[in-house]
């Protein structure tokens, strides 16, 4: 009988790493799939798609720009990611989603790492598996947004801090959800408290201090160049505002984040986190002084918090959209994975738990090949944007545009202590920005001022075809869609 070669043993040994890696590297191919298929939506992929294409052309890596002005309601990171892709694949929705995919491969493997700590890869398999069926998770993989680059750093700053790394590694992947997210990316420091439990008084120094080296620079810069221009939005409104006030149309109940869980994962899941919550909790039993036990059950208690200090926090927040809650997640994950894996240690019960894993990880495949609609290979534009596309080509200059009627009611309606500066800077569609690329976009709310700007400048215009008996005397519809048309001012055009 042949003995089998030290490769393929090796191999046999490790076979977990390599589905593992076909794993992620299959589920990159699936999200790649179609990815610029769709139009940028509105609102966020619209601004930070905008926020990319307006760096590549004023080649300012510290300021965002966006519709021409400043931009501080988020530090450059997202606009960082958004040219890249750009630069790379053009000034489309693929190049502006180009990266968003990475983040999401890259913390699944590290909640892949994480799950390791709590037992053995098959934790680790079966937390990565869970997150990537998670529809809240999914949808936010293929567009641009700052909610995965901030996950990625929350889930690294657990992983360094559980591996014992340099501060100076903690406190760049603290740095990093910082870039992107704002003071929100502080979340990250939250969710890893309980592990800065044991790290000595010069582990902590060095990490506030390398976490300063990191972000107080731009902060600083921004501020003394900028001023209230800057800490308005970034800090008084994008942090303070929207957690003290139902900000915009919000006005939801105090629960929603739990009604909104109890929906998106339904009753199974909560029952099986339930028992996961339960089995960390029983790791916790212990004769043994309270502080011992603390410090032999770290991550155990970690992984407590990571499930209730931000849902306590986003609950007590004021405003709410349902992505706040995505931080939470990988914390999901990992807690149904440990009730999964923990129940029994025997051979035949670890084998059982294989079986799961990577049953898990299959099902991953086939929700996120269904997510993404293999078999539709494109979409028509949306009306607005179709229009703005083709105003793009009569010429430069800005576009005027009269946001439709239903945006101009909300503006009426909504109560001056519930807006932020930027609530109708955006008119309502700013996507129209990205895709109209002769010049910069001017927003109007009133009929009056619309129509005495069209007679005093030399613009195009854009609005609902609800809309065309203000176009003024002489002006022609160059471009008609069923809801929007495109003007051109006939008056200069003779000139």
């Amino acid at each position: 009988m042949t003995k089998s070669s030290p490769l393929w043993q090796k191999l046999k040994s490790n076979w977990h790493y390599w589905f593992f890696a076909i794993f992620l590297v299959a589920l990159a191919a699936i999200l790649y799939t179609h990815l610029g298929r769709d139009y940028l939506f509105d609102w966020d992929e619209g601004i930070y798609g905008e926020l990319g294409r307006e760096l590549l052309i004023r080649k300012n890596l510290f300021v965002s720009f966006w519709n021409g002005a400043v931009w501080f309601e988020k530090p450059p990171g997202i606009a960082w990611v958004s040219a890249i892709g750009i630069a790379l694949t053009g000034p489309t929705a693929l190049g502006a989603r180009l990266l968003m995919p990475l983040f999401a491969i890259y913390t699944l493997y590290i909640v892949y790492r994480i799950g390791t700590h709590l037992g053995s890869w098959r934790h680790g398999l079966l937390a990565a598996g869970i997150l990537a069926t998670l529809s809240l998770f999914l949808q936010r993989t293929r567009a641009v947004n700052t909610d995965m680059p901030l996950l990625a750093g929350i889930t690294t700053t657990v992983l360094f801090l559980l591996e014992n790394k340099p501060a100076w590694w903690v406190a760049a992947a603290v740095a990093g959800a910082v870039w992107f997210k704002g003071l929100d990316g502080f979340l990250a420091v939250i969710i890893a408290a309980p592990l800065f439990f044991p790290k000595s008084f010069r582990y902590i120094r060095n990490t506030i201090f390398y976490i300063l080296i990191f972000t107080l620079p731009w902060h600083l810069y921004a501020l003394f160049a900028y001023g209230r221009e800057f800490y308005q939005p970034y800090l008084l409104e994008q942090v303070i505002q929207r957690a003290s006030t139902q900000i915009e149309f919000h006005f939801e109940s105090r629960w929603y984040y739990l009604v909104y869980l109890y929906q998106n994962l339904g009753i199974g899941a909560l029952t099986v986190l339930s028992i996961g919550v339960a089995s960390l909790l029983l790791r916790l039993r212990s004769k043994k002084p309270f502080f011992d036990t603390v410090r032999r059950n770290l991550f155990p208690i970690t992984l407590l918090w990571w499930l209730l200090m931000p849902l306590a926090v986003f609950t007590l927040a004021k405003t709410r959209l349902f992505w706040y809650i995505l931080p939470i997640y990988p914390a999901i994950a990992l807690v149904i994975a440990e009730a999964i894996a923990r129940w029994g240690e025997s051979v035949a019960a670890h084998r059982v738990v294989t079986i799961l894993a990577v049953g898990v990880a299959v099902q991953a495949l086939f929700i996120a090949s269904k997510s993404v609609e293999f078999g539709k290979a494109s979409v028509p534009a949306p009306d607005r944007i179709e229009v703005a596309m083709e105003m793009s080509k009569l010429g430069s200059g800005e576009l005027a545009v009269l946001v439709p009627p239903s945006e101009r009611e909300a503006m009426a309606v909504l109560p001056t202590t519930a807006r932020l500066s930027s609530s109708f800077r955006y008119g309502g569609m700013p996507a129209i920005t990205y895709y109209y690329t002769a010049g910069t976009v001017r927003f109007f709310y009133n009929i009056d001022e619309f129509r005495a700007y069209l007679g005093a400048h030399d613009v195009n215009a854009l609005m609902a075809t609800a809309d065309e008996k203000y176009i003024p005397t002489g002006d022609r519809v160059v471009v008609t869609t069923p809801t929007y048309v495109g003007v051109r001012r006939a008056a200069y055009a003779h000139r």
